[in-house]
């Protein structure tokens, strides 16, 4: 792909969503609320709209329209609503978190050092300003030693080694080089980042790891590419080139990244994270010498433009269709990397496969207890990640967190299990809670008015060996929220995994067998479903989740009174 077509095709996508920011931005007496964005889908000014003035910056400089100019400073202004006495500046309204801080002043950087020129002295003496308060409570506050999540110490790498290269401050880049030093120690088996909970070093019960793919894709990993190009740390960035390439086996040839496990799959949105900033700066950087990288980066800028609609970046691909409003956060965060790749310079690439489009027929990662399979067409995941934040989050269990098809895209995708605002500010409520339901297909029990889930158990995942295909055999059990067993609640399933379908056989026990039933969502119009063990409970019912944002079909598959039931999912043929 030219350069040229790459860049045009990027800047009609910011231009989009900078102008829905602009159309966004209250205009009212109250300098608390003036200059904010308000966002339609939460109600409230989120904290990180102060980020926007970056992109807007940028969109001033392009066209020359004194409307992005005009926002940008209006934002400014309204940023001092955030800071605290000691300089940082918090997350929201009503959020003490001053992480933050470190994204802040990487946006506020940028835009200076990139597109100040177009702001008067006085309008520079003050950002100037704000950015030197920000370094100050950044270096003070944001250290090894903080308690936080490994992606802020990631950023701070980041925030510290601009900070330190503008203003010559020698303590600023060694704190960046510690903080990229720490968190490059934090990787696994599998070349997987972690520390996306706390504290960043804690081990589930089986062993697993604090591992969120989608803040690595869009946050961690390429704050820690952009730390060793700024300050020249050779050896960090053939360290990131590593774990990019681990990184890119969770990306589905659509471009997705595969968050259906993860810390916080609470944020995936199928494209990234609700939060983060996005991969396309980094990717497309790196792509000047790996094509695969801005082949990365193209798909998934391909699935942010497909999600966008009423020029904001919808939450997921069906949000629209689902009569859902549109959180304006992921267009805030994710501009800032869509400028950033503009300023850098998009590369010509050559079109190159994906290596998603060329896996292993079935890989384990210990660190996650998570088999991902392949055949053909298929990908698919199941879970027994047991490392659990803030509650049931993600699918595990033993359950199929993802399963996707060549012609079909995702037929399961699994974010919560339970939907609850985890974080109050930065999810959003359901207009249609009648339909809102979770998507992870399960074995589930309902006695005394009581659901007993194979999710909240610890279940035990092994290769399932079988000469037609790959599978993953699963002994599970049904469990309340609580981990309580349900007395004859064992159970088991196996997955097989052909090129032609997914074939899934379930046994629970006979004495719970008619309270029992076997939960399948599946996404989009192509899936065929066929019960060769069991029968259908109801009618199908069409459903929605917010995370990661799928329309579905719920069918719910009854056992036999032995409890048995077997059933295979399929893809329409075309033509």
């Amino acid at each position: 792909m030219k350069a040229e077509q790459a860049s045009g095709q990027v800047s009609a996508l910011l231009t989009q969503w900078c102008d829905a920011l602009v159309r966004l931005q209250v205009e009212l007496p109250d300098a608390r609320l003036d200059g904010g964005i308000l966002c339609p889908a939460c109600g409230m000014l989120h904290g990180r709209s102060f980020e926007a003035v970056y992109p807007l910056l940028h969109m001033a400089h392009r066209t020359g329209r004194q409307a992005y100019l005009t926002a940008a400073k209006r934002l400014f202004a309204w940023e001092r609503n955030l800071r605290s006495g000691d300089g940082g500046s918090r997350n929201d309204f009503k959020s003490d978190w001053k992480g933050v801080t470190a994204f802040a002043a990487i946006a506020l950087c940028d835009a200076l050092d990139l597109h100040g020129d177009l702001l008067p002295p006085d309008e520079i003496a003050a950002w100037e300003a704000r950015l030197s308060e920000m370094g100050a409570w950044l270096a003070a506050h944001l250290t090894e030693q903080t308690p936080a999540y490994l992606n802020y110490y990631a950023a701070n790498a980041c925030a510290m080694a601009l900070l330190g290269r503008r203003a010559s401050n020698d303590a600023y880049l060694a704190l960046a080089k510690r903080l990229a030093a720490h968190c490059l120690r934090h990787v696994s088996e599998s070349g997987l980042i972690y520390g996306e909970g706390s504290p960043t070093t804690a081990v589930s019960p089986k062993g697993c790891l604090a591992i969120d793919l989608g803040y690595n894709a869009e946050e961690t990993l390429p704050c820690l590419t952009r730390y060793a190009a700024v300050t020249g740390d050779t050896q960090a960035q053939a360290r990131c080139i590593d774990l990019w390439r681990a990184q890119l086996l969770w990306m589905l040839p659509d471009g997705a990244w595969d968050n259906s496990v993860g810390t916080r799959a609470f944020k995936w949105t199928y494209w990234g994270s609700r939060t983060a900033d996005g991969c396309q700066a980094a990717l497309f950087a790196l792509g000047q010498a790996d094509p695969v990288f801005a082949e990365a980066a193209w798909r998934n800028f391909a699935l942010l433009r497909d999600c966008t609609h009423d020029g904001l970046l919808a939450g997921g691909p069906d949000y629209a269709r689902a009569g859902e409003p549109l959180c304006v956060h992921h267009t805030i965060c994710h501009a800032k990397t869509l400028a950033a790749a503009l300023d850098a310079g998009i590369p010509s690439f050559p079109r190159v496969p994906l290596p998603s489009e060329q896996p292993a027929a079935c890989t384990q990662y210990p660190e996650l207890d998570v088999f991902r399979l392949a055949a053909g067409a298929w990908r698919m995941d199941v879970s027994g990640y047991d490392f659990q934040y803030r509650g049931a989050s993600h699918a595990a269990g033993g359950c199929i967190s993802l399963l996707w098809h060549a012609d079909a895209g995702p037929l399961i995708a699994v974010g919560m299990v339970e939907y609850a605002l985890r974080e109050p500010h930065n999810q959003q409520l359901s207009l249609h809670p009648e339909t809102h339901r979770c998507v992870c297909p399960r074995l589930e029990a309902t006695v005394d008015g009581r659901r007993f889930s194979q999710t909240y158990c610890a279940a035990r995942l092994s290769r399932l060996q079988d000469a037609h295909g790959t599978g993953v055999h699963v002994e599970a059990a049904l469990c309340g929220r609580d981990g309580e067993e349900l007395p004859d609640g064992a159970c088991t399933l196996d997955y097989l995994l052909t090129e032609n379908a997914l074939t899934v056989r379930a046994r629970v026990q006979p004495a719970v067998a008619d309270r029992a039933c076997f939960v399948l969502p599946l996404i989009g119009k192509h899936a065929t479903v066929r019960i060769e063990e069991g029968t259908l409970q109801c009618a199908p019912a069409n459903i929605f989740n917010l995370s990661p944002g799928f329309l579905a079909t719920e069918y719910r598959i009854a056992p036999e009174p032995d409890g048995r039931l077997c059933f295979t999912v399929g893809v329409e043929q075309k033509g």
